[in-house]
Order: C-alpha cells, then sequence, then structure tokens
C-alpha cells in the first residue's frame, strides 16, 4: 500500500481485493499528494461512482488535512457530477421523466413495449453498447433526443456524452486525477479518465473481480486496455484482506477460482469466526421465515435464550450490524415483509419500481414544476399523468410558465381561464406552493396523500422521503443517485439501527459484521432474463461481491431449485436445512 501511494508514475493502476482497503489507499495518495508533494488541492480530482463514496472520502480527507477548508477545493464526485459541474447551468431530468417522455413516444409512434424497456436501450446505447446489441429502433432513439432537444434538457445519460464533449484542456483540477472502482468504467467513462488526465498524472485503483456493470457496458478488462495504451503504467497488487474473517475469505475465494484468471490471492488477517453457512429452505417463503427469525435471534430475541439453553453460544447484534442482500428488489419484497411481521426495523437502499408508479411520477413532477416553473419535462409529467391533459393543453401551460417564470401571477391565472384542466392546476398550485417552501419532503408527501388517496406506491414514496430535509435535497438524490445513494423506510421512520436490505450491486463498497446472502436459486443467480443470456462469469463476479461484504459472520440461503453455483462452494461451509420447528411458525406467521 505505501507502494501505491507513493508512486510518481505518470499513471499507476492499483489491483485490489476486496476488504484491502481501496478507500483508505485513495484517501492516502491524496493526502500524500497536498502534504509530501505540496499539489494544492484545487489540482486533484477524485472520482467515484455513488454520491455516498464522495461524501465518505471527502469527509475522511477533511479529518486527515484539517477539516472543511482543507479539501474544499477538491473535486470529490462521481463521473456524473463532474460532468454537470462542467456543463454548468443546464436542465436534468429525472427517470420518471424520462419514462413519461419514452411512454409518450411509443403511444404516439404507435409501437408496442413499455417505456422502461426503451429506456434502458437508450441508456446502453448512450453508454457506448450499439443500438444492434441492444435491438434498439433507430427512430425511436432519435425520437427520443428529439423530445429531450424540444424541452431544451438532458437526461442522466447525457451528462457523460455532453460531459466527453467539453474541452478541459488548461483547466487546473485535472492535474491529478484518482479514480475508484475502476473495473466498472465503461467505455465513455474510460474515455473521459483518458480526457481528464491528458496533461496531468492519473491513479486508478480497482478489483476486476468486483466488475459487475456489463449491462451498462463496463468491462472487467479496462485495466488490461490501460496498459495496451499507455506506456509506462505502474502496476501494483494489494493482497491484504482486513474486512473478513478466514472462512468468509476461503469460500469467496473458492468460488471466484472458478473464472478464468488462475488463483486468486488474499491474505487474511482478521480473527475467526463462525463457519460459513448454507441453509436450504424448502421454498421462498420459507427461506424469509427462517431469516427474519434468524435475525431475531442473533439479535437477542426470545429465541436467544432458547439457543443458550441449546449450548449454541453466539454474539448479540444490532439490527445495523445485519445486512440481507439479494441478486434483484423483488426477491426483497417478501424478506422485508418478514421482517415487517416480527416487528423487526429495516432500511431498503436501491431505485425501486416505485419510483415508476404514474402516482409518484405525478406527484413529484407536480411539485418540481412549483419550484422550477420553467421545467418543462417535470410539467408535462404532472399534466398528464394527474390530469391526462392533452399535449395542446401542455405546450401552452409550458409556453406560460416560459413566458413568465413563476406560477402565481395575475396574468398567468387569466390566461389560462376558460380551460378547465389549467385552472385546476393553477389553482393546486396556489394551495401547495407555500408548502413546497417550508414544510418537510415528508411532510409534504403525508399531506398528498391525505388530499388526494394513498397507495403502497405513495407510502414508499413517504418513507423515502424521509431521510431529506427539503424538497431540492429529495429530488437531486432521485435524479443523480446511485444504488447505494437511495434509502427508504419500511414501514415506520427508522433512520438508523435497522437491518439493511439490498441488491448485491447496491451493496458494492459496503461491508457488514454479519451477511444474510440469499434467494440462491437457480434462474436469480445467476440471473435468468428473457432474451439475454445470464453473462455466468460476470454473475459469480457479483456473488463473489456478496460473499465479502460480511465481516465476521455469513449466512446463504436458499430454495429450490438452487442456484449451480452453491456446487463451487468448498466443503468446509456447513450445509443444513430449515427444522420442523421453524415450519410450524411458518404456518402462525401470517
Amino acid at each position: 500500500q505505501l507502494e501505491a501511494v507513493t508512486s510518481t508514475a505518470p499513471v499507476t493502476a492499483v489491483t485490489a481485493g476486496p476488504g484491502t482497503g481501496k478507500t483508505r489507499t485513495l484517501v492516502a495518495r491524496i493526502a500524500w499528494l497536498v502534504e509530501e508533494r505540496g499539489v494544492r488541492p484545487g489540482e486533484i480530482t477524485a472520482v467515484t461512482f455513488t454520491n455516498q463514496a464522495a461524501a465518505e472520502m471527502r469527509a475522511r480527507l477533511e479529518q486527515r488535512l484539517g477539516g472543511k477548508r482543507a479539501v474544499a477545493a477538491m473535486t470529490i464526485g462521481t463521473f456524473h457530477a463532474i460532468c454537470l459541474k462542467l456543463l454548468g447551468d443546464v436542465r436534468l431530468i429525472s427517470p420518471g421523466e424520462a419514462l413519461t417522455i419514452a411512454e409518450q413516444v411509443l403511444r404516439e409512434s404507435g409501437r408496442k413495449g413499455g417505456g422502461k424497456t426503451l429506456l434502458q436501450s437508450v441508456s446502453r446505447v448512450k453508454n457506448g453498447v450499439s443500438p444492434e446489441d441492444t435491438g434498439l429502433d433507430a427512430e425511436l432513439y432519435d425520437a427520443y433526443q428529439a423530445r429531450l432537444r424540444d424541452l431544451g434538457a438532458l437526461d442522466f445519460d447525457d451528462l457523460l456524452t455532453e460531459g466527453l464533449k467539453r474541452d478541459v484542456t488548461g483547466l487546473r483540477c485535472f492535474r491529478h486525477v484518482l479514480v475508484d472502482e475502476f473495473q466498472d468504467i465503461n467505455d465513455i467513462q474510460y474515455r473521459l479518465v483518458r480526457s481528464w488526465s491528458r496533461s496531468g498524472e492519473l491513479f486508478v485503483i480497482g478489483d476486476p473481480d468486483q466488475s459487475i456493470y456489463g449491462f451498462r457496458g463496463a468491462d472487467c478488462r479496462c485495466f488490461q486496455r490501460l496498459q495496451e495504451e499507455q506506456l509506462g503504467v505502474k502496476e501494483i497488487h494489494l493482497t491484504e484482506n482486513y474486512r473478513s474473517a478466514p472462512a468468509i475469505l476461503d469460500t469467496a475465494l473458492a468460488v471466484i477460482g472458478h473464472n478464468p484468471g488462475g488463483g486468486r490471492i488474499l491474505t487474511p488477517h482478521c480473527p475467526a469466526g463462525p463457519a460459513v453457512q448454507l441453509v436450504q429452505a424448502a421454498d421462498s417463503f420459507s427461506e424469509a421465515v427462517f431469516i427474519a427469525k434468524e435475525i431475531g435471534r442473533m439479535t437477542g430475541g426470545v429465541d436467544m435464550l432458547e439457543a443458550q439453553a441449546l449450548g449454541h453460544e453466539r454474539t448479540v447484534r444490532a439490527f445495523s450490524d445485519i445486512a440481507v442482500l439479494c441478486r434483484t428488489h423483488r426477491q426483497l419484497e417478501l424478506v422485508e415483509k418478514c421482517l415487517r411481521h416480527d416487528d423487526i426495523p429495516c432500511l431498503v437502499t436501491g431505485r425501486e419500481d416505485f419510483l415508476d408508479d404514474p402516482a409518484v411520477r405525478g406527484a413529484l413532477g407536480f411539485l418540481r414544476s412549483l419550484v422550477v416553473p420553467a421545467d418543462n419535462a417535470a410539467l408535462e409529467s404532472a399534466l398528464r399523468l394527474l390530469w391526462n391533459c392533452p399535449a395542446d393543453l401542455i405546450q401552452k401551460a409550458q409556453t406560460l410558465c416560459q413566458k413568465m417564470g413563476t406560477l402565481d401571477s395575475a396574468a398567468l391565472q387569466e390566461a389560462v381561464r376558460g380551460h378547465g384542466i389549467l385552472e385546476n392546476w393553477l389553482d393546486r398550485a396556489e394551495v401547495w406552493l407555500p408548502l413546497v417552501r417550508t414544510e418537510t419532503p415528508r411532510k409534504l408527501v403525508e399531506q398528498w396523500e391525505e388530499q388526494y388517496g394513498t397507495s403502497p406506491a405513495l407510502e414508499r414514496l413517504r418513507n423515502t422521503a424521509v431521510f431529506h430535509e427539503d424538497f431540492d435535497s429529495l429530488w437531486n438524490a432521485l435524479v443523480l443517485g446511485q444504488e447505494a445513494d437511495l434509502r427508504r423506510a419500511s414501514g415506520k421512520h427508522w433512520a438508523s439501527g435497522a437491518v439493511r436490505l439490498m441488491t448485491l450491486h447496491g451493496a458494492k463498497g459496503l461491508e457488514f459484521p454479519a451477511v444474510f446472502l440469499a434467494g440462491l436459486s437457480a434462474g436469480a443467480m445467476p440471473l435468468e432474463s428473457p432474451g439475454r443470456p445470464a453473462d455466468a462469469e460476470e454473475e459469480r463476479r457479483l456473488f463473489f461481491v456478496g460473499l465479502t461484504r460480511a465481516r465476521e459472520e455469513l449466512i446463504l440461503t436458499a430454495a429450490p431449485e438452487f442456484s449451480p453455483f452453491l456446487r463451487e462452494l468448498p466443503e468446509m461451509v456447513v450445509r443444513e436445512t430449515t427444522g420442523r420447528r421453524r415450519e410450524a411458525e411458518q404456518l402462525r406467521l401470517f
């Protein structure tokens, strides 16, 4: 690690396995640049993949270098956030608004299919995948882009494509570029890195065995590509693991060893813990019940006393020590239901399907249009989804808002007189304008539910809003946030001290004392989807990521048919099935 920190090569590439201290090494590298080499903070750009990781890195640097002022001039953020800063004053639409546009494009073209599927294909093309490989019709792509131009807006992926066009020659902030999780970059992000670091030093760190974003165009060969295109790359390997107990590490290495690349070396530096367990259940319901009951025992519930009476001593854990990881959010729903039944507090992390619900998109679009009346995409979502407003009236409202810049003018009220839908829209705006300026997002959603009716999707929006102090904070999280940046309380406003539920992608970069890796069934791990065969090597890397999130205790759970990856587990893993006592508990559960 010292060699990585003090390398003075123009390009330094560090491959670092899980638990080897990637973030710590990156922070130490930046501190060394400032303290030992005299580099000015304003000449440093550090790229991360989530806003949460960027905030954590900034906090560590502030502690290391002497406070906020010492770090303020540094550029620390995601690719998208840095590109947004480079582009300046641009209008960025939310994923919900993009979905509204995609649905309109399909409707006007007379094509079948869902807006979400169209957006996924458009996103893959913008991230470097060829249209042929996505099956995307060029006419639909062009129509979608034309709608964005009409709105004067960019979508999330446009930040990268437009950012790549920005000439950064002479910008001091790119004299030292550092990239975390380098293995997850796609082609356009790779080109951004090369552009930003053209006249300075480049330091990248990551782990090819944790490359899990192939669906976004990421390529685990990015380290090899860098070495092929750049002469004199200094390559350094970190192999000392400071996170996981030896049994966990041995299990993970046995699995990833089935991928090409030969034997991996990770040396554990943690004390021994419990044996890794594989619990096989009769079905998904039994699996979820087991997880809930086991968490109850682990956290000192009544069953803990029974377990101790049987001689099964184990550490009493806090709820926040525990994470449940699954391949998809859908798999987590049953686990969440069982945890809520047992009054176990939990937080769900990641972007969920409720954000695609028309009622949620309409409410968010309406509130956003109050804050920024000139946001044409937000206004269109509100008028179309809440009032089923025809296109000509939507265009009229957008023109008026662009011209007048406010929703509380007498001239605007006069201009919409006689248009019933627009009159209703302005009447509602008059009520909500003072609220959106003063109330918390949670309170806004609560009052919305009281006045216009609730739904499971709006309830989930409320439980997401609880983590934000104002509407702008909520909106920015939904627009720019990645998996780990989005949180939802389950049922109650648990801000801390809760079990974390997340997908394997969302767990990337995190670690927990105890981890349940659940839903390890055929079809889910590796994930199979219609028309797209599973990439077994990438899915195995994703499994490897999940295994290495655990520090002390790792419990794998599965229901038939079992994942083929379970056959790759070493003999040391303890295998068991849910017992009759637990099956009896299931019958009493609901």
